[in-house]
Order: C-alpha cells, then sequence, then structure tokens
C-alpha cells in the first residue's frame, strides 16, 4: 500500500497516513545550484519501519532563479 503513495501529492498521502494512525516524519528535498523548487509537493521515497514511515517529499516544478535587481 506505502508503494502507491509514490508520485502521489503530499496532501493527499498526508490524509492516508494520518487515518492509518502511524507516527510518521518527512523531509523536502531541495535542487542544488541556481534551481528554485515551486508547486505542490509530491512523494518521491517511502520507507516503512517498525514504529513510523519516513517520507521524503519533492516539488513537482523547478525553474532557474532569478537574479535579484537592485
Amino acid at each position: 500500500m506505502i508503494h502507491a503513495w509514490l508520485g502521489r501529492n503530499w496532501d493527499e498521502v498526508k490524509l492516508e497516513i494520518e487515518q492509518m494512525g502511524k507516527p510518521y516524519t518527512f523531509q523536502v528535498a531541495h535542487p542544488h545550484g541556481k534551481m528554485e523548487p515551486w508547486g505542490s509537493c509530491r512523494v518521491v521515497r517511502v520507507r516503512e519501519l517498525d514504529d513510523k514511515v519516513d517520507l521524503v517529499l519533492a516539488h513537482e516544478k523547478f525553474s532557474p532563479k532569478q537574479p535579484l535587481t537592485p
């Protein structure tokens, strides 16, 4: 069941995890370099342990960072 969460919107998955009643932790992955993430978060990694579920999220869209104008 948890592998069905891969690629899905975080808001939907979060509701399912909370309904299971199992504790969870998550982190949001950020791109390296001059990219800026935006858009909703998607689940990109799931690991189920005995006492909790670990998830890694990533934004679904990326754009080059715009230089700051003075």
